[in-house]
């Protein structure tokens, strides 16, 4: 996997700028975006997009009845209309967030219950009207940032890039327990993997590995160093981040770098890593 260099904050920052130009969350504008910074990976923009519209959906969500309501009623007079198309996604373009969110407010309409509705968003077909159904499944397959759909896909990212480092740290002979392993010892905040013997990266001390399958900017970085990153030092000493799909370069001027862990975007080259052995 080719190595991905730290991204300088002027070109994050020029991402930030046309992404708050957007005025709909679809798979189009995100392939709009992809485009015209075409220099960057897709799966980098991919993933900065996708923590930018989580933010930005956590600020516009609010669980109102009037709002919810007034969604329903736009939902009703769509559907009358024999030409209707994708409803959910019209509506939810015109009300400036994404298809899944507009989803979750509208069936808020339908049922009080926040269970019923988190049931419905995993198993559209639970839904009694049909007609309904058929545009919220319509609506939540067509975003891939926000909601369950986008949830699943990140999870199945995740846990590739997890197989692909615990193959890499196999191929090299270095033994490791996995989180599995650490709970059952008792541990309940526990890194990817844990080294059995530390390995020294380019002179600097590695106990423990942690694969994040996403862009580290500074909200997600922050977020991490307060509820995992060091928590595992406290424990363990110093490890390595892996932020697969890069990072801003301005994390590596943290005092947390270089001190408490190292970042990189892919696992080092053999020629950087030093094993010890323990003389038994």
């Amino acid at each position: 996997m080719t190595e991905i260099k730290p991204m300088q904050l002027k070109v994050y920052n020029a991402i930030v700028k046309d992404f708050n130009k957007m005025t709909s969350f679809t798979r189009r504008t995100e392939n709009e975006l992809k485009k015209k910074h075409k220099d960057i990976p897709p799966f980098t923009i991919g993933s900065i997009i996708s923590s930018l519209v989580q933010r930005s959906m956590k600020q516009s969500y609010r669980k109102s009845p009037v709002i919810s309501s007034r969604y329903y009623e736009l939902y009703e007079e769509l559907m009358r209309d024999k030409q209707k198309g994708d409803v959910i996604l019209k509506l939810a373009e015109s009300q400036g967030i994404s298809p899944a969110l507009f989803v979750r407010s509208l069936l808020q309409n339908v049922s009080s219950d926040s269970t019923i509705v988190k049931k419905y968003l995993k198993d559209t077909t639970l839904i009694e009207n049909k007609d309904l159904a058929y545009q919220v499944f319509l609506g939540i397959m067509n975003d891939n940032q926000y909601g369950p759909y986008a949830d699943i896909i990140k999870q199945s990212i995740g846990l590739e890039y997890e197989l692909r480092l615990e193959s890499e740290l196999r191929m090299m002979n270095i033994s490791f327990s996995d989180e599995n392993v650490l709970r059952l010892r008792g541990y309940d905040k526990t890194p990817d993997f844990k080294l059995d013997v530390p390995i020294a990266i380019d002179g600097f001390i590695v106990n423990w590995i942690e694969s994040k399958a996403l862009f580290g900017d500074e909200e997600n970085h922050l977020g991490y160093m307060k509820d995992q990153l060091m928590c595992y030092w406290n424990r363990f000493g110093p490890g390595l981040v892996i932020y697969w799909f890069g990072y801003l370069e301005t994390l590596d001027s943290t005092p947390e770098a270089n001190n408490i862990f190292i970042l990189r975007t892919k696992f080092p080259e053999k020629s950087s890593i030093t094993q010890y052995k323990i003389d038994l």
